[in-house]
This record gives structure tokens, C-alpha cells and sequence, in this order.
């Protein structure tokens, strides 16, 4: 192992530390804790050769990167990394990986639950019984074995949200910008997806290609009968689109558990709250005491075999 590598974590927070053991007693590790701007990024990874951000709200832009020259290795525990500038990283030449299968079983496992949720209507049924109510005539809810889902996105957890699809009866739409073959998985255009499903689970990465993908007039596709579940990135839909077709009855229901702007301030929670037939979670799909684990070991072996001069995956760029 290099002894010149110093790793600077910018954004620990209660816990991670231990999650850190690993690393700490392979390489000289730096540990910051809160949540830090761009300044105080800079400050804290000076002198760094390797940064490592443990969440998506810390952002490593060029502004960053550029005023840390020592710096040949930004790494993520998270799947995704749109929170780093990786165009930029590559332009001073300085590598980005991420740990994206960690989430896979969690955020798939979490998606079934939220189609359940909804086309059970189990958050209605649940408020009202503890409210005082047993009106259980008031809860017909729809079977998703013989309904067709729409999987947006095929990568790792798309794939296993189609798995889990096909393992209770549902047929099976999927759409990805790769276009990659699945068995159980009926390809077809984005639009069309829209317009045949229903259930929709988002899952793509958020690139400039993916950014508000699903605009207003993709929304208008959807069928009044339609549910749609966003654990992917909020930024990929219109929200304030979905605000109105939930509203006005285009849609049946939403699950979102990643909004655009997120954390979101009290004012924008109360308002999403107001919104008819649509749950909010606070970006937890992925938080189980498993997908942590791997997470932090997928990270430790990552930047290890980084410091020992030894192959690693980096993320590409666009």
C-alpha cells in the first residue's frame, strides 16, 4: 500500500465512522463531519489524493475539483454519482467510482411495496382504522398479478424490479436508453410504456438525458387507472406536472420517494402533503442494514485497491 495516499471523507455523520474501520487501518484517513459546502469541501480534503463524499447532498463540482490539485480519485459509497462532476474529474484527470449494486435488493424490495401500497390503498386504509374507522367496503383495492408494469430503466434494479414483476403474474414493459435485451421483459418506446402501464417504476440514472425525462406531455400519456413510483432521482420527472395530473384525476396514484430539490424545505413538504393519492418518502429505498454493508465494503475495496496502484471500475463520463 502507498504510503503517499492521504483520503479525505467530507461528510461523515453519526455512525460512519465504524463503517470506516477498514480503511482507516489500511491508509492515513482524514474524517470531517456534517454536511459541507463547497468551501468547506475544499478545506477539509486539502492535501487530499483521494476524496470520498458518503452522500448525494454533498456536491463535487469543478468549482471543487479544480482547487484541489492533489486530488486523483473522488469515490462514492451511493449507486449513483450525479452529484459529482465526473466530465469535470476526467478533464484534470482524476477517476470516479461508485458502488452501484449495492441498493439493488433493497430498492427493488422497497418498489413492490410501494405498488402494493397503492393499488391496495394500505396508507388510506391504515389512517382511517386508527382513526377510529373499520370501513373495510371502503378499500377495494386491485390485484397487480395480470396487470402490466412499466419498467423505466434496466440497469441493476430495474432488472430486478422486472424479475419481480414477472415472479407475480404481471406482464412486463421495459424501456431503456441502452436498449437491453431481458428475458421477461416485452421492449418497447418510452411513450408507448407510458400509455400500456399500469404501474411505472422509474429507474435511470439522472445523466442530461435522463433530466426531466418524463416532462408534462410524457405524464399526459399515462392512464387515469396508472400508478407511478420514483425511487430513481427526483430530477428525471416534472413534479409539479405530476402535482396536477394527480389533482385533476389523471392518475391514479404516485409513490415518490426522491423529489427534485430534495431535502425539501417545510414549506415545499407541506405542499407536496396537500397532493391527492401521493405518498412521500424521504429517499430511504435503499437504506437497509444490508445495502450499508456492502456500501461501505464495496467503497473500502475500491479505494484501497486505488491506493495499491491495483485496477478499479470508474464511472465513465456522459
Amino acid at each position: 500500500m502507498s504510503a503517499e495516499h492521504v483520503v479525505a471523507v467530507v461528510d461523515c455523520q453519526p455512525g460512519d465512522e465504524a463503517r470506516l474501520q477498514r480503511l482507516r487501518a489500511a491508509v492515513t484517513v482524514e474524517l470531517s463531519a456534517g454536511a459541507p459546502s463547497a468551501e468547506e469541501i475544499v478545506e477539509r480534503a486539502a492535501g487530499a489524493t483521494v476524496l470520498v463524499t458518503l452522500y448525494t447532498y454533498t456536491r463535487v463540482g469543478e468549482d471543487v475539483l479544480e482547487r484541489l490539485p492533489r486530488v486523483r480519485l473522488v469515490a462514492t459509497r451511493t449507486a449513483g454519482y450525479s452529484h459529482i462532476d465526473v466530465a469535470a474529474a476526467a478533464g484534470r484527470g482524476i477517476e470516479v467510482v461508485a458502488v452501484p449494486e449495492a441498493p439493488t435488493t433493497a430498492v427493488a424490495e422497497f418498489t413492490l411495496g410501494a405498488m402494493l401500497m397503492l393499488r391496495r390503498g394500505l396508507a388510506e386504509a391504515s389512517a382511517s382504522t386508527r382513526a377510529g374507522g373499520w370501513e373495510f367496503t371502503s378499500f377495494q383495492g386491485a390485484e397487480l398479478a395480470g396487470s402490466t408494469l412499466g419498467v423505466i430503466g434496466l440497469g441493476r434494479i430495474g432488472r430486478r424490479v422486472a424479475m419481480l414483476g414477472n415472479a407475480i403474474g404481471m406482464r412486463v414493459l421495459g424501456w431503456s436508453r441502452r436498449n437491453v435485451p431481458l428475458a421477461g421483459v416485452e421492449p418497447v418506446e418510452l411513450d408507448e410504456l407510458l400509455a400500456a402501464s399500469d404501474v411505472i417504476s422509474i429507474n435511470l440514472a439522472l445523466t442530461d438525458g435522463t433530466r426531466l425525462l418524463l416532462d408534462a406531455r410524457r405524464l399526459g400519456l399515462i392512464g387515469p387507472q396508472a400508478i407511478l413510483i420514483n425511487t430513481a432521482r427526483g430530477e428525471v420527472l416534472d413534479t409539479d406536472a405530476l402535482c396536477r395530473a394527480l389533482s385533476d384525476g389523471r392518475l391514479a396514484g404516485a409513490f415518490l420517494d426522491v423529489v427534485a430539490g430534495e431535502p425539501l424545505s417545510p414549506e415545499r413538504a407541506r405542499e407536496l402533503a396537500g397532493v391527492p393519492n401521493l405518498i412521500l418518502t424521504p429517499h430511504i429505498s435503499w437504506l437497509t442494514g444490508e445495502t450499508l454493508e456492502r456500501q461501505f465494503s464495496g467503497l473500502t475495496d475500491a479505494v484501497l485497491a486505488f491506493c495499491a496502484g491495483q485496477p478499479i471500475q470508474p464511472v465513465a463520463a456522459g
